[in-house]
């Protein structure tokens, strides 16, 4: 006799099993509207995603809202994924992205994917405008990783869509003041219980999961890269010296990018929001975690504020100030990446 018989407790002979199919098919029912339900809490969770190919960058924009209120803050994430031999430079980040101030910003670069390496910017914004507005499109650089041919390749530029976004005031909806009504007697109405959808919440549940060990992957990534970032900024360091020799006229955008990459250097080295500070702000942090000796950190504060110059207050560097702010950002690096001399017991006087 089948075994599976015998547990349902069928005789040979009877047809009790007959219903198997039956069972199966309802079974199947079943696993599939679970399915179906699973997938629609996933798809409300997902938020506003375009993707899409410009120039062999496959170029992704994640908005989490299109539509917040006044003051409301709300983030777009930009995903870029690159060949391997590609390098991107970000536009640096201002206070101000078009009719939005930004709150915060986050960067991720070169980080190992299948396609090539992934370039990472998240931005939080919050606007106290209403209407219809767009957060402005953003140009971002495509150079070479190897700096021979980065010189000698015309620079190619991704431009990235504005992104739509409505504004809605605080005031909107509310009853006009003008229009006066008689009072009326006190009637008792049923408040109606809002009902939250349980599927809805375990797949937004499950997706905090997932990107949660996402970003747990990346950053084990670029800890285990081979490429440290001492190497990755001296090969940046080589290719902005170049280019201050060919293109002596771009001073102002050539000493934002040498800032830019002390700040990613800081903030890879020492895991600190370097982007996020100002120049004292950054010189005053290093300073209280005994980052570096007082010599490298005031020639860092000089290259950071001698950018700031460049940009608030119009300064004209040369080509020899711009070289020599790129030495002195190279031996900086030299002496942070110097390993740690463990302290040693002080052997007693007899």
């Amino acid at each position: 006799m089948n075994a599976h018989r015998i547990i349902r407790g069928c005789s040979g002979r009877d047809s009790c099993c007959s219903s198997h199919g039956y069972s199966s098919w309802v079974l199947k029912l079943i696993v599939t509207g679970v399915l179906g339900f699973l997938i629609t809490g996933f798809a409300q969770a997902e938020p506003n995603k375009t993707t899409y190919n410009q120039q062999g960058v496959e170029v992704s924009v994640r908005m989490s809202t299109t539509s917040v209120r006044v003051a409301e803050p709300f983030t777009v994430t930009y995903e870029l994924i690159s060949p391997s031999e590609k390098t991107l430079v970000w536009p640096a980040v201002a206070d101000q992205l078009g009719a939005f101030d930004v709150i915060d910003s986050q960067d991720l670069f070169e980080i190992p994917v299948d396609a090539g390496r992934m370039w990472r910017r998240t931005l939080t914004l919050e606007s106290i405008q209403s209407g219809d507005l767009e957060v402005p499109s953003l140009a971002v650089n495509i150079v070479s990783s190897d700096p021979k041919h980065a010189q000698a390749e015309p620079m190619e530029v991704i431009k990235i869509a504005a992104q739509p976004v409505t504004i809605t005031s605080v005031l909107e909806g509310r009853a006009d003041p003008t229009q006066f009504r008689d009072i009326q007697s006190v009637v008792d109405v049923e408040v109606p219980v809002e009902e939250t959808s349980q599927w809805t919440i375990w797949g937004t549940t499950g997706l905090g999961v997932i990107a949660l060990a996402c970003v747990a992957f990346m950053i084990v990534a670029v800890r285990n890269r081979s490429i440290t970032p001492a190497n990755w900024v001296f090969q940046q360091l080589d290719a902005l010296s170049e280019s201050v020799e060919e293109n002596p006229a771009e001073n102002h955008q050539q000493i934002t990018e040498l800032s830019d990459l002390v700040k990613h250097f800081l903030a890879l080295q020492y895991e600190i929001p370097a982007s996020q500070q100002t120049t004292h702000e950054l010189s005053q942090m290093l300073a209280d975690r005994h980052i570096g000796s007082k010599l490298v950190r005031d020639d860092l504060n000089n290259v950071l504020s001698l950018a700031d110059e460049v940009k608030f207050a119009g300064l004209d560097l040369s080509v020899d100030e711009l070289q020599a702010a790129i030495q002195s950002v190279r031996r900086s690096v030299t002496e942070l990446s110097k390993p740690l001399v463990p302290e040693t017991a002080i052997p007693e006087v007899s």
